[in-house]
């Protein structure tokens, strides 16, 4: 038995379409568990709505899943110097908040488990089978990396320099009797050699400490990040009606030439793509995807196919999308689950008719690939 954990807060309507795809998809025998996490002072993209906690509670005794409220441990109130509550409300906004969320969980529940157990952001979706026994094989922990820079990228000779990386919190898949001491682990914001991460960066020490008796699995985050101008937001791509912003594992944002007439990402060249922040060599971004001689193909058809996808299904723009996938996996059509990505709206440009826009979009992705009989 398998239990796969989510924690809810602004989107109950997402619980039952993402155990449907569960049920679907995930070939192990598991169990799923709702912790609920709506709470004062959480994201203040999603603000706070206290009817929310009895609507988590509701919609989990309708489909007969187990809920568990969020509690407020006093031995967790700081982490890492940070304080995360006071009185019944959490401090310091969304990352924090989810810090200490995930701490709270590993602790109290996940640690203590005898069996493997999964992590899931509560807006991704299953949409291809997936037997977590047979991807994990004789690996203990599997998740994905999010990197950390000391230098940015200038250019083939001097491509910049990683600091560090860490775990990715959104999947996470831990076979908990094979960790050493999983109890250890904890999910707090961290700072190393200097430089801060967010959520999961804490889990370095522990990784660290076991590496020699960690085997780790990779996955990767494919995305379809901004691909429309943002006025406002930092981040946005150029006004000139041809550069996307696509990325990997949420620390390899790319800038590409794309022809919107076409939907097209033309193969990339040297005056078609702008990296951001850092990469390894031509045959790979990062140190731990295994080399591949065609590495710009690869990722330029990986981008192709999101591209269509979301076209297809009508997401409005900034699409603001990923994939899932195992990282040694060449084919973007074996990634076994979307996400819908930061339905906390944190971003300044995720309005109401925005909003209203993307979940019509996912409600199609769902009818094709969960509800519908011919997948």
């Amino acid at each position: 038995m398998i239990k796969i954990y989510t924690y809810s807060h602004n989107r109950p309507d997402f619980i039952a379409h993402q155990y449907a795809s569960m049920k679907k998809y995930i070939k192990d025998d598991f169990e799923f568990i709702v912790f609920n996490n709506e709470r004062q002072g959480g994201d203040p993209g999603s603000g706070y709505s206290p009817e929310r906690v009895q609507e988590i509670f509701k919609v989990c005794e309708e489909l007969g899943i187990e809920c568990i409220r969020v509690e407020l441990d006093p031995e967790l109130q700081f982490i890492n110097g940070h304080i995360q509550f006071q009185g019944d409300s959490f401090v310091n906004g969304g990352s924090h908040a989810c810090a200490y969320s995930f701490t709270w969980g590993w602790k109290h529940y996940i640690s203590k488990n005898d069996c493997m157990s999964v992590i899931i952001d509560s807006d991704m979706f299953f949409i291809k089978d997936i037997s977590f026994y047979e991807m994990m094989g004789d690996y203990n922990f599997s998740y994905i990396p999010c990197y950390r820079h000391v230098k940015n990228y200038v250019n083939e000779d001097d491509r910049g320099e990683f600091a560090f990386n860490y775990p990715w919190n959104g999947f996470v898949v831990a076979n908990i009797p094979k960790m050493p001491n999983p109890h250890e682990l904890s999910w707090g914001l961290g700072v190393f050699n200097g430089y801060s991460a967010d959520v999961g960066s804490e889990c370095m020490s522990y990784i660290s400490k076991y590496k020699d008796q960690l085997k780790i699995k990779y996955l990767d985050q494919m995305s379809i990040q901004r691909d429309y101008p943002t006025p406002g937001d930092p981040h946005s791509v150029p006004d000139d009606g041809k550069t996307i912003e696509v990325g990997l594992n949420g620390s390899w944002p790319i800038h590409v030439t794309y022809d919107p007439d076409r939907n097209y990402i033309p193969p990339f060249n040297e005056f078609s793509i702008k990296i951001i922040n850092v990469q390894e060599s031509d045959k790979r971004a990062y140190p731990h995807q295994k080399e591949r001689t065609n590495y710009w193909k690869y990722i330029r058809n990986c981008f192709q196919y999101m591209m269509e996808f979301s076209s297809k299904h009508k997401f409005p723009k900034p699409t603001f999308i990923d994939f899932i996938k195992v990282e040694t996996d060449d084919d973007i059509k074996n990634a076994f689950v979307f996400h819908y990505k930061n339905a906390s709206n944190s971003h300044s440009w995720m309005g109401e008719q925005y909003n209203v826009e993307k979940t019509k979009a996912l409600y199609s992705v769902l009818n094709e690939y969960v509800y519908s009989e011919n997948n």
